[in-house]
């Protein structure tokens, strides 16, 4: 057993309700897990007043949860899905959680089941690994969706735009470039992509999941847009299939991320510039992911509110796409990984 991987999937939260009067609601959570750049404020997920003008309408203040996939809500509560944890080509690289700021929801019925159109918007900050340390990294965001749901489905689309509010490491290269820019031009295009704030993210999500007679059907599909070179941008899905039997349930999946960004790179003319490129190749390796997973698991609940989970994963990793393995002193080129997973996720 790795120690440092059981951290991964370990996670402890509180979370508290006061409903202060028929329409107004205050409500607090508390979520203690792994962090790149870990700062106490940081585990504070929720901390919003929510607010009730009619029956149908819902107004949220404060620092929310950011609704970007199917699990935002319960993201962090193992025992809400069968999974060791949600797939990571899909939720490992969009690393922010909670926004502060708010959001609105009005709830319509809409045949047999009712949609939910919700706008939010505000500020958002994390942690990104980088080399034996980390560093923070902030955006404001705006959104806006729809969620349809009934007995039997649940049907959404989402669309954020996140601008970033700070710089990563990366731009100390920036005056080498911008020097060097006349002998090595191809070094030199990338000095603007450095500077990260100020530079915009889409990020566009449909999914849909469905459950009948004990089988249990969910996917989702994402394309990422970005200004930069250096931030996350493609296409990522994954399709999980789970069927259960009283207090099992067997259940496989298939996660894949294609990443649409390319450093193109010439070999720097002087060698004093080798140092420049190596750097600018870890930049984007560190930010970009590139790669595929096979799952196979059972989840078993063992008792009231507590579910014991095995998972073995296999992932297949492009060279210069290893970011959800985080980013160590010896940089990881890539490869195949085999990983074995278990946990026991409760509530109380």
């Amino acid at each position: 057993i790795d120690k440092n991987h059981a951290k991964a999937d370990s996670r402890l939260g509180l979370q508290l309700n006061y409903l202060a009067s028929e329409r107004l609601e205050l409500v607090g959570q508390i979520v203690l897990r792994e962090q790149a750049h870990f700062r106490a404020d940081h585990t504070i997920e929720w901390a919003f007043a929510k607010f009730r003008p009619t029956e149908d309408t819902q107004v949220r203040l404060g620092r929310v949860g950011m609704d970007l996939f199917m699990l935002s809500d319960y993201r962090n509560v193992g025992y809400a899905y069968n999974w060791v944890r949600p797939p990571t080509e899909f939720y490992g690289w969009i690393p922010f959680y909670s926004i502060n700021g708010g959001d609105a929801v009005k709830t319509l019925p809409v045949g047999d089941g009712h949609l939910k159109v919700k706008v939010f918007g505000g500020k958002t900050e994390t942690g990104m690994p980088w080399q034996a340390g980390s560093y923070s990294l902030g955006a404001r965001i705006a959104g806006l969706g729809a969620t349809w749901e009934s007995d039997e489905w649940r049907l959404r689309a989402y669309h954020t735009r996140l601008k970033f509010t700070d710089n990563a490491p990366f731009d100390q290269l920036i005056p080498t470039l911008q020097t060097y820019a006349s002998i090595w031009p191809s070094g030199g295009q990338y000095a603007d992509d450095l500077q990260l704030i100020g530079q915009r993210l889409h990020y566009t999500v449909v999914g849909a999941a469905w459950e009948r007679d004990g089988w249990q059907i969910s996917g989702e599909f994402s394309y990422t847009h970005a200004n930069t070179t250096f931030a996350p941008q493609g296409k990522s899905a994954y399709l999980s299939l789970g069927r259960r039997f009283d207090k099992w349930v067997p259940f496989i999946g298939f996660a894949r991320n294609w990443d649409s960004a390319k450093l193109k790179l010439d070999a720097p003319p002087d060698p004093g510039l080798d140092p420049a490129a190596q750097y600018l190749n870890e930049f984007f390796a560190s930010t970009h992911t590139d790669q595929y997973t096979a799952s196979v698991g059972v989840r078993w609940d063992v008792a009231d509110r507590m579910a014991l989970k095995v998972q073995w994963d296999r992932s297949v990793v492009a060279t210069n796409g290893t970011q959800l393995w985080g980013y160590g002193t010896v940089p990881w080129n890539g490869g195949a990984k085999q990983v074995w997973s278990t946990t026991l996720d409760f509530t109380f």
